[in-house]
């Protein structure tokens, strides 16, 4: 059966998340044990105990990461095969490339701590927010937004036909909400991610990032990694480069990636992430075969019975 990965990114962390999966496979406190020495924190305390850092960028990258790294890991030492594809969300395109094989977890660790350092630092002192706009075509946001005079208010996840995140000045998010719903929009919902991720406010932290990049040893990959960027999979180290430090500072493109992942024919796809927003999405894409969320134990393990060796 043809399968591809989703990894999700920020705004789809829960406290509590994978509580049964770290009782039954070890892998999860190992792997988070080396994100920790790596970080100098207690993150099982930030998962578990209700801490608001969980929505703070610079921890939520590293535990969303870790989290989908260990789904891996427990996933391949079943001897399960590896996806025809594989499509990550924001953040998630690091953990695809990550487990693809691109770079070590030690670099990858490396990269987002910068990366999510860099993204804070050109956020600045400016009261931001994301909202996701469903119910209403991503071209008429795009025109309504064009045609508002603001400081700072962009398109910034072109999720679905009918959702796309929004970012800018919190005022200014706050005063367009009505505008969308007198156009049709059915509901706004504010995000749980403290920088405006994948905007102009990014452009600093773009530049800065490709200095990381270059520094970073990129390896073949075992299964390809649809980018964000321009839906496009890349095939050296230079275009993945380019293509990771381009995303942070433009609109992530996941309506055309999920026309690129159709082209697949994939009879299943696999969320490798707390939750099950890129399930939705891609249902909402009309991908068609099935959708499994890996955060669910039980679904988890039932899938590791079905694709791994007997």
């Amino acid at each position: 059966m043809s399968f591809s990965f989703l990894f999700p990114g920020q705004g789809s962390q829960y406290s509590g998340m994978f509580k049964e999966h770290f009782e039954e496979f070890p892998e999860f406190s190992e792997i988070l044990g080396q994100g920790e020495e790596f970080y100098k924190e207690d993150l099982k305390d930030i998962i578990f105990k209700e801490d608001p850092r969980l929505s703070d960028t610079y921890y939520t990258q590293p535990i969303l990461l870790l989290m989908s790294y260990a789904l891996y890991k427990v996933w391949d030492k079943h001897g399960c095969p590896n996806p025809k594809v594989s499509a990550g969300h924001s953040l998630g395109e690091v953990s695809s490339l990550l487990c693809a094989g691109s770079f070590s977890l030690s670099d990858a660790l490396k990269l987002i701590k910068y990366r999510a350092s860099f993204m804070i630092e050109s956020k600045g002192e400016m009261k931001t927010k994301m909202s996701a706009v469903l119910g209403l075509e991503g071209d008429k946001i795009v025109d309504i937004l064009k045609n508002r005079r603001a400081n700072f208010l962009e398109a910034v996840n072109l999720n679905a036909p009918q959702q796309t995140v929004i970012a800018g000045n919190a005022d200014e998010v706050e005063a367009i909400k009505e505008l969308f719903k007198t156009e049709g929009a059915k509901r706004i919902i504010d995000l749980a991610v403290s920088v405006p991720s994948h905007s102009s406010l990014m452009d600093i932290a773009s530049s800065k990032l490709k200095l990381v990049l270059d520094d970073i040893k990129i390896d073949e990959q075992k299964f390809p990694t649809i980018q964000n960027y321009d839906s496009k999979v890349s095939i050296s180290g230079t275009e993945v480069r380019h293509r990771l430090a381009e995303q942070i500072s433009n609109p992530v493109q996941w309506v055309e990636s999920m026309k690129k992942l159709k082209k697949y024919s994939l009879n299943e796809h696999l969320e490798m992430g707390p939750g099950k927003v890129l399930c939705s999405l891609a249902k909402h894409n009309r991908l068609s075969g099935s959708f499994s969320a890996l955060d669910n134990i039980d679904t988890f393990k039932e899938k590791i019975s079905e694709y791994g060796q007997k």
